[in-house]
């Protein structure tokens, strides 16, 4: 057990040491350490071939379910025909009627009706895309199988990317998931390695809006990333824990950058996180550093 202060703890993947990774299992053990001073949740999401966002962080089944197959080229149904450790892969609709059950409104993260509705309105016209289908499972299934969570205080989306990504796709898909959806009365970070899409999410109207944070696991990007953020808009830095020293975060501090230190397993080296006064930590072992 630690002592946090001003630090917030975050379930890398729900607690991916601790519970299946990106599952409703593992947000629910999550969110039974609330209590203990787990501050939110990180997860992942992937685009289908077919425009819905999954909930899972690699780009092919073959860790997880054992198939050489990926997810940009299966539809959602082929995707959810295969399990997980016996565990159906979720969609980022279904997570969000089980996290948005008791979580307050956030003005930060939504537009005013009059200025949401006629971009809707437009985007729904240009999309290309289908609109989701509804999944077998029912709001009522979903909300029993996972229990109402306590208020998280912070949440970090990470949009994962690739170099066959259909930006515009992708964006499309994300406004139809994130606005005017229980996502966005949640405190959400929209982060991302991806430079291309956090500058695409930054011109688009309805995403804009949305806390954003630019990922960093490279030492040769480290000393341009709080420029490099700051171009666009982004309001934290999701940097490996490697990396980290007090320098760095004081810097990021100087420029009222967050930051959000990954993957940290590592107890005597979160103690010293915490003494640098990083705002964030991301965890794969929770209990660990709450009990």
């Amino acid at each position: 057990m630690i002592e946090l202060a001003n630090t917030q703890l975050l379930g890398h993947r729900g607690a991916r040491y601790e519970a299946l990774e990106n599952s409703f299992s593992g947000f629910e053990h999550a969110n039974q350490l609330k209590r203990h001073g787990l501050a939110g949740i990180e997860f992942d999401v992937q685009l289908t071939a077919d425009g819905h966002l999954v909930v899972f962080h690699d780009d092919t089944l073959q860790r997880l379910c054992g198939l050489q197959s990926r997810i940009d080229q299966m539809s959602l149904v082929e995707i959810q025909r295969h399990l997980q450790l016996g565990h159906q892969i979720i969609t980022l609709d279904q997570l969000a009627q089980a996290l948005a059950v008791a979580s307050p409104a956030k003005k930060m993260h939504t537009l005013k009706p009059s200025l949401v509705e006629p971009q809707k309105k437009r985007l729904n016209n240009s999309l290309a895309l289908a609109e989701p289908r509804a999944t077998k499972t029912s709001s009522n299934t979903l909300l029993k199988t996972v229990q109402p969570p306590t208020q998280f205080t912070h949440i970090e989306l990470e949009i994962k990317t690739h170099s066959r990504t259909n930006h515009p796709k992708l964006v499309h898909a994300l406004c139809r998931y994130l606005i005017d959806s229980p996502l966005a009365r949640l405190p959400i970070v929209l982060t991302s390695f991806d430079v291309e899409l956090l500058a695409q999410l930054q011109r688009n109207k309805l995403l804009a809006p949305m806390a954003r944070g630019l990922l960093v696991r490279d030492a040769k990007l480290l000393n341009r990333a709080p420029h490099t953020a700051l171009q666009l808009g982004c309001s934290s830095l999701g940097i490996h824990y490697l990396l980290l020293n007090k320098q760095v975060i004081d810097y990021c501090h100087r420029y009222d950058l967050r930051v959000s230190a990954w993957t940290v397993n590592d107890i005597a080296f979160a103690k010293q996180l915490v003494h640098w006064q990083v705002d964030t930590i991301i965890t794969d072992i929770p209990s660990q550093l709450l009990i």
